[in-house]
């Protein structure tokens, strides 16, 4: 069978055959009667073994080395292994199915209380240090690429939020923007110690919330805790520890611009709680 007729029944590239013929797979005889590189029965077989272990799963060099054959005491320990990579795989999904589904119902709620006020008990979180941003640059935090590409292994499941002290809210608005990363616990659970010195306890708490349009989410300020301070001043509620800001990874338009919307959260105390 010619290489090209194997590869359109076989579902897969010349490329492919050409890497499994590099790799000692297969062994294409060149015929006398019309120069080409025919594949016989047990190249097929090999092909087809080598297929099966790439649904499965498996990398293109394993499947190279397992089509080579495999010691009859280590076929329990390759499969364990797989069945271990892939119930991670599945639980992975799972927690990033449950994280878009909370997304997609928070989305839906965070567009009708543009400009209204509410109250929530939020959990126990961490902060850590993410970087200091102005109308002219980003600057990081922390001098160690390990530590953000840590950290960023951890996406979708961490947020990066705009933080001020509720104390600096009635202060004219700054330019340069602190930025923090918001942990969940189970999350910060997950992370090696090493990346977690300079984290912050912020403790369950009562918060107050809005949602604002940020038409200048390319340049943030503290302008956009203004309307959540104001709130507190009119309605006389005592505010305590930090305000945050996070922002939706995604944009939307709104009269022909490009906009963000934040969802502001500052702590509050509560009379009798």
């Amino acid at each position: 069978m010619k290489i090209s007729d194997a590869a359109k029944l076989l579902g897969i590239s010349t490329d492919t055959i050409s890497y499994y013929e590099k790799e000692g797979v297969i062994t294409p005889k060149r015929t006398s009667k019309n120069n080409y590189r025919d594949l016989d029965n047990r190249d097929i077989i090999s092909l087809l073994i080598c297929i099966y272990n790439r649904k499965i799963g498996y990398s293109m060099k394993e499947s190279v080395e397992y089509v080579e054959g495999i010691p009859v005491s280590k076929i329990t320990d390759i499969l364990n292994k797989k069945i271990d990579e892939l119930e991670l795989e599945v639980k992975e999904t799972k927690n990033l199915i449950n994280y878009l589904t909370t997304l997609k119902m928070e989305s839906e709620i965070d567009f009708y209380n543009i400009g209204n006020y509410w109250i929530t008990v939020e959990p126990k979180c961490y902060l850590l240090p993410y970087a200091k941003i102005s109308q002219s640059e980003i600057c990081f935090t922390k001098d160690n690429p390990r530590y953000y590409a840590k950290l960023f292994e951890y996406l979708p499941f961490i947020n990066q939020a705009q933080v001020t002290n509720v104390e600096n809210i009635c202060d004219s608005p700054q330019s340069v923007t602190e930025w923090f990363f918001v942990i969940p616990e189970i999350i910060y659970n997950q992370i090696p110690q090493e990346f977690l010195e300079d984290a912050k306890v912020v403790p369950r708490r009562h918060c107050l919330n809005t949602v604002v349009i940020n038409e200048d989410w390319e340049y943030p300020n503290t302008e956009i805790f203004r309307d959540i301070f104001n709130y507190l001043k009119k309605h006389n509620i005592k505010s305590c520890g930090i305000a945050t800001a996070t922002y939706p990874n995604y944009y939307f338009q709104e009269s022909g611009k490009k906009v963000r919307y934040a969802k502001v959260k500052v702590p509050i105390e509560l009379k009798g709680v």
